[in-house]
């Protein structure tokens, strides 16, 4: 028990660290983010770059986007009320679908940009140009090397870092267009540049709108097989049958398990052997550490969710 405590307490010092390190992360990330779009907005009012204009509305948005994951780490640390009994863990997956969503419509207006500076191309001053969007560039790099680290544990995280790596394709794109412009004066550069860019960001954040809705959707996390679930529930010693099992990710590193698990007589004497197995085997195995694991003597029926389950009824009919 000793043991079991400690380790215990040193995963949740090791949980610890990791979260002040990655909101200290985050506060000069939100910084420098500040910095870049200040740069680009008058930088761009001064060239007459409307890429460069463009791109600081980009930047605002990665900055707003980190400062709302911020605010979700802070509002997830809250201890469960008897209003909100699993805490606000979920405001996570909110935070990252708003990113995504919000990073789809910047995407749509990007390439619409685009193509009318490649109807219309407009002269610029290149250099001035050149000169910002390096500076862009360099503190872009800052933020993604700050945080690329912290992206597999948080799917906010990794929105939001999403956000900020979109914005350094940007910054190259903006780069090259501007020194390829200050040399040819070929202006149609950099709006083929951006629909270019514009692609890749938006396949990313597709996939990462549709990780969020398949979390709020309650859907069994990634890498889970919910047949390899029930059959290492049913291969435990007394365990007769399994239904009404549903798996869940509170959030992106928090997954849930609810189940009945049908016993011999034996077993329902004393279940506590069963169900530590259990818990234990969920950890090891498929690496859900939040699991509800109800004790019956024999199925149950009438229940709507734990029926329509295993046995679905055809719409339209009775």
């Amino acid at each position: 028990m000793a043991l079991k405590n400690t380790i215990k307490s040193r995963r949740d010092n090791s949980l610890s660290d990791h979260e002040q390190i990655l909101r200290k992360r985050l506060w000069i990330a939100v910084g420098l983010t500040i910095v870049i779009f200040l740069a680009e907005l008058i930088g761009g009012l001064w060239t007459r770059s409307l890429a460069l204009l463009s791109d600081s509305f980009h930047v605002l948005t990665d900055a707003f986007s980190l400062v709302l994951t911020l605010a979700a780490i802070y509002l997830a640390m809250r201890p469960p009320s008897d209003r909100h009994t699993f805490g606000f863990h979920r405001l996570e997956i909110f935070a990252a679908a708003f990113n995504a969503g919000s990073l789809l419509v910047i995407c749509l207006w990007l390439a619409l940009e685009a193509i009318e500076r490649l109807l219309h191309p407009q002269p610029i001053l290149a250099k001035e140009m050149l000169v910002i969007a390096l500076i862009g560039l360099i503190a872009n790099i800052v933020v993604i090397f700050l945080l690329h680290s912290h992206m597999s544990r948080s799917l906010n995280v990794k929105s939001a870092v999403l956000h900020v790596i979109g914005d350094t394709a940007s910054s190259v794109g903006l780069v090259v267009a501007g020194a390829t412009m200050a040399l040819t004066g070929w202006f149609w550069v950099d709006p083929i540049l951006s629909l270019l860019i514009v692609s890749v960001i938006g396949f990313h954040a597709l996939k990462v709108a549709r990780e969020a809705a398949h979390i709020l959707m309650e859907g069994v996390p990634y890498g889970v097989d919910t047949q390899k679930v029930r059959d290492a529930l049913k291969g435990l010693r007394g365990v007769q049958q399994v239904h009404d099992l549903h798996i869940w990710s509170l959030c992106s590193s928090c997954r849930c398990l609810s189940a009945h698990l049908v016993v011999d007589e034996e077993t329902m004497k004393d279940p506590s052997l069963l169900l530590n197995d259990a818990q234990e085997m969920l950890r090891r195995q498929f690496d859900i550490h939040h699991a509800t694991l109800q004790i019956e003597r024999s199925e149950c029926s009438g229940h709507y969710l734990c029926e329509n389950h295993h046995h679905p009824k055809p719409i339209g009919r009775n």
